[in-house]
């Protein structure tokens, strides 16, 4: 299988993010999943996004982001790609906009993307920031937790879930909580963590040693899903303006 996510428009309420700054609004998540053609490496399609295509979107006024996910280590069954190109949209108006642009004057560009990687269709996802600031850098680990509910559990329970481990955290890591929207099943969401370098290893090495598991017992909380933790190197390609 090669399927996983893209698009941002999770609706889950503001109030189940507990004891946090209101975060910024949903978003769509246009994810394809991608394996790197013959010659070609991941430094290679981080250029290409951060020059090539980055000045397309700023002369056509879209209003996107853009991320390269590395494939560091990826369980089964999404495994293959070895990237991930992920493009964030405010609105579903700036999603068919951007598509529009593409498909007429950025055609070129089009044929480029796919010289470099040959790609599944994209999938969408519903993504809300869980945190009141996006974690901003050129490069940053994230780890992207695959996970299926238990019975009873909400997606509410599972963005209460992420709120706590990143209160727990609490040393910069940013998070975000995605929900299947199109073009994609076989999980209930996808959670995020995402930080510098030197956050992330803080948060990894809290598991490690295991303060973190220790926290989380002593403030009761409990997972509410059954989660396939990914690793990724994610490269910021495009920043629109705030």
């Amino acid at each position: 299988m090669k399927k996983l996510m893209i698009a941002l428009a999770c609706l889950i309420p503001i109030g189940a993010v507990a004891d946090t700054p209101t975060p910024p609004a949903p978003v769509i998540a246009e994810i394809f999943e991608c394996t790197l053609n013959d010659g070609v490496s991941a430094s290679d399609m981080v250029t290409f996004g951060s020059n090539d295509v980055r000045r397309f979107t700023e002369k056509n006024n879209l209003r996107m982001n853009a991320y390269l996910w590395e494939a560091v280590a990826v369980n089964e069954p999404y495994r293959e790609p070895d990237v991930r190109w992920v493009n964030y949209y405010p609105s579903w108006g700036d999603y068919y906009g951007a598509n529009n642009a593409f498909n007429t004057k950025g055609t070129k560009l089009v044929e480029k993307f796919y010289s470099m990687v040959t790609c599944d269709k994209p999938v969408l996802l519903g993504s809300r920031i869980l945190t009141a600031e996006l974690v901003v850098a050129q490069q940053k680990p994230l780890i992207a937790s695959v996970c299926n509910l238990k019975g009873g559990k909400t997606p509410a329970d599972g963005a209460a879930f992420m709120s706590q481990i990143l209160g727990l955290a609490n040393n910069g890591v940013g998070g975000s909580m995605m929900v299947p929207a199109f073009g994609i099943s076989g999980f209930d969401y996808v959670g995020t963590l995402f930080g510098t370098a030197e956050d992330m290893a803080g948060l990894m090495d809290s598991v490690r040693d295991g303060s973190m598991p220790a926290a989380m017992r002593s403030a009761g909380i409990v997972p509410p899903a059954d989660c396939v933790n990914d690793l990724h190197m994610s490269h910021l390609m495009i920043q629109m303006d705030q």
